[in-house]
C-alpha cells in the first residue's frame, strides 16, 4: 500500500564532527597504508650494511606529499546531498529495500562508503555498502534491512567516507537523515493463500448481490409515496407531515455486516516462536515473532477478506485496558487506519481484562454482528474469564473464539515418562488438556464458535471460518 510507505529524507553532508571535524576529518585509505608499509621494504638493505635508509624516507615523503595533495583535492561534504527512501513498506519480518540517492556537485568520480545508522531492531547488510558519485549524475544504492518488532523505531545518521579515484585518502562526513518510521505487521505478503481468500470472498458477494431485492430487510434504501398494500410500520411519518402526503420508506437487504476484530494482548500474547517455511533441504526457521505479530497479521489479512467482501470490519485491541479501538467502517482510508493501529498493539505483561472487552463491544456494537475473538485460554481451576467474557455476547452478536495452542503440550501429554518427575509433568499436561477440551465443549454447547489453531496457522484458519461464515448466511 503506497500510503503506509514512510517520506523520504533529504539533506546534505556535513563535516563529522563540529570544531576540528573541517579539518581533521580525513583518513588514509588501506591502499595508502599498504603502500607505506611497502616502502618499508626499501630499509632492509640498511640492516646489512649499516647505512641509513634515506631511500625509504625519501619514498615516504613522496607518498605523503600524494596523500595529502589527494585529500586536498577532495570536494567538501556540503557538495553532497544524500536521500533515503523506503522502496516499499517496512513490515516485521518481511526484507524492506532501502534505497539511497547521492547528489554530488563537483567534478570527479570518487568512491562512496555509506554506514546507515539503523535501529537495533532493524537486521541490516555487513556495512559499509559501496557506490560511485559521478557529477550531477545522481548514485543510486540499494540495501536492505529486516525489522524484527513493530510499531514505531527511529534511523539515525549516514556516515560517508568518500575517496577518489587515486584512493590515498579519504574524507569523512555524515548527513542528518534522522527520522521515525512505523513497522507494520505483516500483511499481504505474509500468505501464500492471500489471493486465495481474496477471490474466494469476491465470489461469495457476488453471490449475495444476486439475492438482495428491495423490499426485504430492514436496511434503509429509499423512499417513495404510499401505494396500497405497503405496512404501516414502513410509513415515514416526519416525511408524511413535511410533504403533506403519505410517504413510505423502502428498505433492502443489508448489504454488509459489521466484523469486530478482537486482539488479546495480554501476558501469553508475548509468547515466542520460531515461524518457518518449507524449503528444499527441509523446514528451516525463517524468523522469531511473538502470538501477538501473528495475531495482528491475521487482523490485516482479515481487514482485506472482510473488504472485499462487502463488509464492514472494526478492531479492539486490549490488555489490562483498551489499547486500540476502532469503529466499523470500509474503504482504502479505513484500511490505512486498521494496519496503523495494529503497528501499535503491544503486549502486556499482566493477564488481559476479557470483562472489560466484553463490556466496550456491548457497548459499542448495538446491532447484530459478527465478533472474531483472538486469544489464548489461561489455565485455571476455575472458570476462565474469557468464558464468562464471550458467553455475556452470544445473545446478540455471533462470536467466533480463535484459541491458540501449544503442541508442545499435546507432545508432553503423549510422551512416555521415563521417571517420576517425566510422570508427574505427563500427568499434569493431561489435565490441562482435559479441562480445555471440557471448556471448550461448554462454549460450543452455549453458540460459541471455537477454532483451535497454532499460532502460525492462526491467518488462514481466521480467515477460512469468516469466509464458511458468510457462505452460509449466518450473519
Amino acid at each position: 500500500m503506497q500510503t503506509l510507505i514512510p517520506s523520504p529524507v533529504t539533506h546534505e553532508a556535513r563535516p563529522k564532527g563540529r570544531r576540528l571535524g573541517r579539518a581533521l576529518g580525513f583518513g588514509l585509505t588501506p591502499r595508502a597504508l599498504l603502500l607505506l608499509a611497502a616502502a618499508l621494504l626499501l630499509a632492509a638493505p640498511s640492516f646489512v650494511h649499516g647505512k641509513t635508509p634515506w631511500l625509504m624516507f625519501g619514498v615516504d615523503a613522496v607518498l605523503l606529499l600524494a596523500m595529502l595533495a589527494d585529500a586536498m583535492m577532495l570536494p567538501a561534504p556540503d557538495r553532497f546531498v544524500f536521500t533515503r527512501t523506503f522502496v516499499h513498506a517496512p513490515e516485521l519480518g518481511l526484507p524492506a529495500e532501502i534505497e539511497i540517492r547521492a547528489v554530488k556537485s563537483a567534478a570527479g568520480l570518487h568512491t562512496l562508503l555509506l554506514t546507515d545508522e539503523l535501529h537495533a531492531s532493524m537486521l541490516a547488510p555487513k556495512w559499509p555498502v559501496r557506490g560511485l558519485a559521478y557529477p550531477i549524475e545522481p548514485t543510486v544504492v540499494h540495501y536492505v534491512a529486516t525489522p524484527s518488532t513493530r510499531g514505531d523505531v527511529a534511523l539515525g545518521k549516514l556516515y560517508v567516507r568518500y575517496r577518489s579515484v587515486l584512493g590515498l585518502a579519504e574524507r569523512w562526513a555524515v548527513a542528518d537523515l534522522r527520522q521515525t518510521v512505523r513497522v507494520y505487521a505483516a500483511g499481504e505478503g505474509a500468505s501464500e493463500q492471500a489471493d486465495l481468500f481474496l477471490m474466494r470472498a469476491r465470489q461469495i458477494e457476488l453471490e449475495k448481490r444476486r439475492l438482495r431485492r428491495i423490499g426485504l430487510g430492514r436496511e434503509f434504501e429509499t423512499m417513495r409515496d404510499y401505494q396500497t398494500g405497503d405496512e404501516m410500520r414502513n410509513i415515514s411519518w416526519t416525511a408524511t407531515a413535511r410533504h403533506n402526503r403519505l410517504i413510505t420508506q423502502q428498505f433492502t437487504t443489508e448489504r454488509s455486516q459489521q466484523v469486530w476484530i478482537v486482539i488479546d494482548a495480554g501476558r501469553l500474547s508475548r509468547t515466542a516462536f520460531e515461524l518457518r517455511h518449507a524449503s528444499v533441504e527441509g523446514d528451516a526457521p525463517e524468523r522469531v515473532v511473538t502470538q501477538l505479530d501473528q495475531a495482528a497479521s491475521a487482523a490485516g489479512q482479515l481487514a482485506r477478506v472482510v473488504a472485499q467482501s462487502g463488509d464492514r470490519y472494526a478492531l479492539l485491541a486490549y490488555g489490562r485496558g483498551i489499547q486500540q479501538q476502532l469503529l466499523p467502517g470500509s474503504g482504502a482510508l479505513h484500511l490505512r487506519r486498521m494496519i496503523d493501529a495494529l503497528s501499535q498493539v503491544r503486549s502486556e505483561r499482566a493477564e488481559a481484562d476479557h470483562m472489560l472487552a466484553s463490556a466496550r463491544l456491548r457497548q459499542l456494537q448495538r446491532r447484530r454482528g459478527l465478533v472474531l475473538w483472538v486469544t489464548e485460554m489461561t489455565e485455571s481451576a476455575g472458570r476462565p474469564e474469557i468464558v464468562a467474557a464471550v458467553v455475556g455476547l452470544v445473545k446478540r452478536h455471533l462470536v467466533v473464539l480463535v484459541l491458540l495452542q501449544h503442541p508442545e503440550l499435546e507432545a508432553l501429554a503423549g510422551d512416555a515418562p521415563a521417571d517420576a518427575r517425566g510422570m508427574y509433568a505427563a500427568a499434569a499436561a493431561q489435565e490441562m488438556l482435559e479441562r480445555r477440551r471440557i471448556t471448550i465443549a461448554q462454549l460450543r454447547a452455549g453458540g460459541v464458535l471455537v477454532v483451535e489453531t497454532s499460532a502460525a496457522g492462526v491467518a488462514a484458519d481466521t480467515i477460512s471460518k469468516y469466509l464458511e461464515i458468510k457462505a452460509q448466511g449466518r450473519l
